[in-house]
């Protein structure tokens, strides 16, 4: 049996919490089946999850290096909870049966083997035009670090302005602070603050709309949003400061999500060097649709796409500002099964889709299998339901949960829609750009079993969890539900 400690284990955690949850697994007894190879590069087990359904986990070792952690449960952590424990299962000195390795998995390892091979001769000859990855010189690490202290000196302008507004009251003296208001705005932009700049426009923005809204729901409304974005100013003022504080001498960009939220940028082989790829896998545009923020003045053309090989749902997003619409091509809904050797990918807060680059991929025919094998990742209703309402408590998280559902059938119930899965949980779904009035239709005939694609959001007036519904995945394809 392989020999494993807790203080081996605890740096292949993503975190704390999952070091603890992961312990607490293993310790009530939820593996029902544990096997590994003869050779004991290859252990696995069968465990109890929140679902029905048992989730399949398994670790590979490989001599130098950290064991590859694989799990069928939907956690976007990597590795999971499940995965943690299967470790403790194996420090624990459990019985494990033998087995032989799956093909699947030895295919897989080969895989990764031929890649870390390319990556090996890469680094020692770089492929002529193919980007690299360069550590920064002198005068950039130098440049690197001014540019921290600027962000926090702006980071500190803007916590005095959000204290003065408080105190002054969100709509009191409105008028008077716009001359102030835009020379923050500037001030944030000179700091290198891009993130926080595009916070505080849109909060400025709907205050100027809520002082001059006559009907009051209209005025309500303007202000709740306007409370978000300070809510989230403040946040990301408390968290940046933080963060930035703690890394003096930092001189290249990490992969936590407040350097993106503060306003970093990214090339793609920054990614890859941090290790932020997605590799042997094929994607799917689950759903696509284009918004326009009034605050910014900018398109967004937003789709998400999910993996095939684990289920994990992605953003794509194409920035359109107005003032470059001529410059920028407008992306538009996919069919094609997309497939790369690998896609780099942003960090995210917890819960939150991550923000993937798609520019490289080859477009593929997509096969009836595609469509049987997301429906298979599908989550029931109330499992789902848990899983977004605390994606939507994370403050600097976007305010839209994507998620996928089982669905068994459509039902309409006093003038209102929902969706029952195999279980008969029943969820009532939100009326957006007519994807009710599809759903409607659709109750008429039988879906079979199938599988459904929306957004959780949080609706402040009615205080409860709301579902918009944008695509039905059968097993013969993806219907899209929005205009």
């Amino acid at each position: 049996m392989r020999t494993l400690s807790e203080q081996d284990i605890r740096p292949l955690a993503p975190n704390d919490s999952a070091f603890r949850n992961g312990k607490k697994i293993s310790d009530s007894g939820a593996f029902t089946e544990r096997v590994c190879s003869k050779d004991e590069s290859y252990y696995a087990g069968r465990c109890k999850g929140s679902g029905k359904s048992l989730y399949q986990v398994s670790a590979c070792f490989e001599e130098g290096k950290a064991p590859v952690i694989r799990c069928s449960c939907p956690s976007r952590q990597f590795p999971c909870k499940h995965g943690i424990a299967l470790l403790f299962e194996i420090a624990a000195g459990k019985d494990f049966a033998e087995t032989e390795i799956p093909e699947d998995i030895v295919k897989k390892q080969e895989k990764l083997k031929k890649r870390d091979e390319k990556k090996s001769e890469e680094k020692a000859e770089p492929a002529e035009g193919k980007p690299q990855a360069k550590k920064k010189s002198a005068s950039g690490q130098t440049a690197f670090r001014k540019k921290t202290e600027k962000q926090l000196e702006g980071l500190l302008l803007l916590n005095e302005a959000l204290s003065r507004r408080m105190k002054l009251g969100l709509l009191s003296g409105l008028t008077n602070t716009k001359e102030e208001d835009a020379l923050l705005i500037k001030r944030l932009g000179d700091s290198y603050l891009s993130g926080p700049q595009q916070l505080f426009k849109r909060f400025t923005f709907l205050l100027s709309e809520a002082g001059t809204a006559r009907e009051q729901e209209k005025k309500e409304s303007l202000l709740r949003g306007a409370v978000r974005e300070l809510e989230k100013l403040r946040t990301l003022v408390r968290r940046g400061s933080a963060y930035l504080t703690e890394r003096p001498e930092a001189t290249e960009p990490d992969a936590n999500p407040l350097y993106d939220a503060l306003g970093g940028v990214r090339k793609k082989e920054e990614l890859e060097a941090l290790g932020l790829t997605l590799a042997e896998t094929a994607l799917l545009q689950l759903a696509f649709e284009v918004r326009y923020d009034e605050a910014k003045r900018e398109f967004l053309d937003l789709g998400h796409w999910i993996s095939l090989s684990d289920g994990t749902i992605y953003r794509e997003m194409n920035f359109r500002p107005l003032s470059a619409k001529n410059y920028i091509a407008e992306k538009d809904s996919s069919d094609w099964r997309l497939r790369a050797e690998r896609f780099p990918y942003y960090p995210a807060f917890p819960g939150e889709a991550a923000r993937i680059r798609l520019e490289d991929a080859t477009a593929e025919q997509p096969e009836a299998a595609d469509f049987s094998r997301i429906i298979g990742f599908a989550a029931p209703i109330a499992q789902a339901v848990k899983q977004a309402a605390k994606a939507l408590q994370s403050v600097l998280a976007e305010d839209k949960a994507p998620a996928l559902l089982q669905l068994s059938d459509v039902a309409v119930k006093e003038d209102a829609v929902y969706l029952r899965d195999a279980a008969g949980s029943l969820l009532r779904v939100t009326d957006a750009n007519g994807s009710e009035a599809a759903l409607r239709q659709l109750s008429q005939f039988d879906t079979g079993k199938s599988a459904i694609f929306g957004l959780f959001f949080a609706d402040e007036v009615r205080r409860e969890l709301c579902f918009l519904p944008q695509s039905l995945v059968t097993g013969r394809g993806i219907i899209r539900l929005m205009l």
